[in-house]
């Protein structure tokens, strides 16, 4: 049975993927998104979910949330800053649960009180006592910020919360602001973590596709960008006053000398956010460069003749 496309809309694009947790997950055609039953995004969307986020949720979220505030979600964080196409003065990690990450990045500089921020709609009873953590959605704060991250959020939020989500990241971003978004993507889950789709144990619902990310963000003035070798990861920039681009070296490379300068403040933070970037990127340059010498040998194989 084919269903219509809650992301992008597609009417019948959508097929039958798997069953998980008794649950059916469908697979669009056009978007590339891979969905919950559509039935359950809707009984979401009237408060009823698959995953209850209680106290047994943030017990176990907790221990996870804390390394990542240490190791990749830091690293996501510098990426950002490093890509960033105006100067990083206000920084805001959306979605952000504990708040540790937050914690973290004033740990790392501790010269810019009040550069780093965080919000949480929901926030669990430990969290950061940091005075910029602020529990409420994200459209409510006060001025403008350049960049932010939301790490491991939008795969537990139906399409509906998504845009919610979406025009409220635009009521606070500055022209070019950039977001990194980390998020398991279709070709992650079908590929590198089959087990990432998990309704009933981590609550992700969604695995969203660009397509259907591009036509979400557009509508509220982002330019999605595909990150190079992260099957995990992308970028939205607001506003943004150049003409739309595919990622390239020069973001790594070229950063603006003020946001260089700040990664710099922290040597350690610097170097790995920009390995991370440089690795990813040359990783997948090597394997599309591998793709198309394979496809050439394969075509110039079926037109030798014995």
């Amino acid at each position: 049975m084919a269903v219509n496309c809650p992301i992008c809309t597609s009417s019948r694009s959508g097929v039958f993927y798997q069953l998980i947790d008794d649950f059916n997950y469908y697979a669009c055609s056009h978007c590339d998104s891979i969905f919950i039953d559509p039935a359950v995004l809707d009984a979401m969307d009237n408060g009823e979910s698959p995953r209850n986020y209680d106290h047994e949720y943030w017990d176990e979220e907790i221990k996870s949330a804390r390394q990542r505030s240490v190791r990749d979600g830091l690293v996501r964080a510098g990426e950002v800053v490093l890509y960033a196409r105006r100067e990083v003065h206000r920084f805001l990690d959306v979605g952000a649960g504990p708040g540790f990450l937050l914690d973290s990045l004033a740990n790392t500089f501790p010269g810019h009180s009040d550069t780093f921020h965080a919000v949480e709609l929901f926030p669990p009873h430990e969290h950061s006592k940091h005075p910029n953590y602020v529990v409420g959605d994200a459209g409510t704060l006060p001025g403008k910020f350049d960049a932010g991250v939301c790490i491991e959020v939008i795969e537990h939020l139906t399409p509906r919360m998504l845009q919610g989500l979406i025009k409220s990241l635009a009521a606070i971003s500055a022209p070019d602001s950039t977001w990194l978004f980390n998020t398991g993507m279709p070709s992650y889950v079908r590929h590198e973590d089959p087990g990432y789709l998990d309704p009933r144990g981590r609550g992700h619902v969604v695995s969203y596709g660009l397509k259907g990310l591009r036509k979400m963000f557009s509508e509220s003035n982002f330019e999605v960008i595909a990150l190079p070798g992260k099957s995990f990861a992308f970028l939205a920039e607001y506003s943004p006053s150049t003409s739309p681009e595919t990622f390239t070296a020069d973001r790594f490379y070229k950063p603006l000398p003020y946001n260089k300068a700040l990664l710099e403040e922290s040597g350690l933070l610097y170097i790995a956010a920009f390995e991370s970037a440089r690795s990813y990127y040359f990783q997948d340059e090597s394997a599309q460069r591998a793709k198309w010498a394979l496809s050439l040998d394969f075509l110039l194989k079926r037109h030798v003749t014995p």
